[in-house]
């Protein structure tokens, strides 16, 4: 469903493979709101690093954890959020998805310069070498978005950099989510899931997952209805195309909608059964926070008139986390 495509083809590739490399990366955008990339500059190394570390810090004790407590609200995330407190759920209009809580919990950081939203590390000696690692791979997935974006010009026809420019300096969230085990039961009840039914708030997002299992992109050919993204090798980085980019599109590509589920080996299972704790990271690259986030000039015309109103990206991005919390 979801076609692979080789990003080292734009960085590096001949003219007609970046071209190649930009059609593809247009199509797949426009027909599921995804991707899956290979070659994008990230090791085994470091990927292996990057889940231990999350193992490390997810494993610690609660209090431990809640030393660095996100200020739930409106503001972008910053720290640790605990078990069932953000409800993506919410951002749904059906009622069957609305009551559904997530069992998950999160750390989220932000740029390393950001002194309005400062991040929140944690001190045990065992994470020691957390932030340098962590804000080195922030920096490293920011290139790789810079790279999408630059690749989306091309494919818009954007010669002047424009898109680039309100990418920088970088206002993303980086966000490690650890699943605890769940039975088959409770995610069949209807009132719990891993995360519900969702799109994205940013430009696109980076995701890489451990062997688990359980993600689920939308068929947009039958809303409602969901197809399995096994983890067939987790070197894979999967993206997807979030709302600040359908909003500057002004609908010509809009986000792609993805929920964490039951793994499709463990359907038949009974409800007993327990699905095995779940570790991902996602890089939710946005906008700078003073750019607008309303319909660029070159979507808008007679025929297809603005359908967003304009405010900055950091407006956004209050207006849909001020939806997520219960108080």
């Amino acid at each position: 469903m979801i076609p692979t495509l080789d990003l080292s083809h734009f960085t590096s590739g001949s003219e007609e493979q970046r071209q190649k490399f930009v059609q593809d990366l247009l199509a797949s955008f426009d027909e599921s709101g995804f991707v899956k990339l290979i070659n994008h500059g990230f090791d085994e190394k470091q990927l292996s690093k990057l889940f231990t570390w999350s193992k490390t810090f997810f494993n610690q004790p609660l209090e431990a954890k809640h030393e660095i407590p996100n200020e739930t609200g409106p503001r972008p995330m910053r720290g640790y959020t605990g078990l069932s407190i953000e409800y993506v759920s919410k951002l749904s209009s059906d009622e069957k998805i609305r009551i559904m809580s997530d069992t998950k919990e999160h750390f989220d950081q932000g740029p390393a310069f950001d002194t309005e939203y400062p991040n929140k590390w944690p001190s045990a000696p065992s994470l020691s070498g957390f932030r340098p690692f962590m804000e080195a791979f922030y920096l490293q997935c920011d290139e790789v978005c810079i790279t999408l974006v630059k690749a989306l010009e091309a494919a818009f026809g954007v010669e002047d950099g424009s898109l680039v420019e309100r990418c920088i300096p970088a206002a993303t969230d980086l966000r490690l989510t650890h699943y605890p085990p769940i039975t088959v039961g409770e995610m069949r009840s209807g009132k719990t899931s891993r995360i519900a039914p969702h799109s994205d708030f940013g430009i696109v997002t980076l995701l890489f997952q451990d062997s688990t299992g359980g993600l689920e992109v939308e068929d947009r050919l039958h809303p409602g209805t969901f197809a399995p993204v096994p983890p067939t090798d987790t070197m894979e980085m999967i993206v997807n195309v979030g709302d600040t980019l359908e909003r500057w599109t002004n609908g010509k590509l809009f986000g792609g909608v993805h929920r964490v589920a039951i793994p499709e080996p463990m359907l038949k299972d009974g409800e007993e059964a327990v699905l095995p704790e779940r570790y991902s990271m996602a890089y939710l690259h946005k906008a700078q926070r003073n750019t607008p986030v309303g319909p660029l000039p070159k979507f808008v015309t007679p025929e297809n008139p603005a359908k967003y109103p304009e405010m900055t990206a950091l407006e956004f991005q209050k207006w849909r986390n001020s939806i997520l919390y219960t108080y």
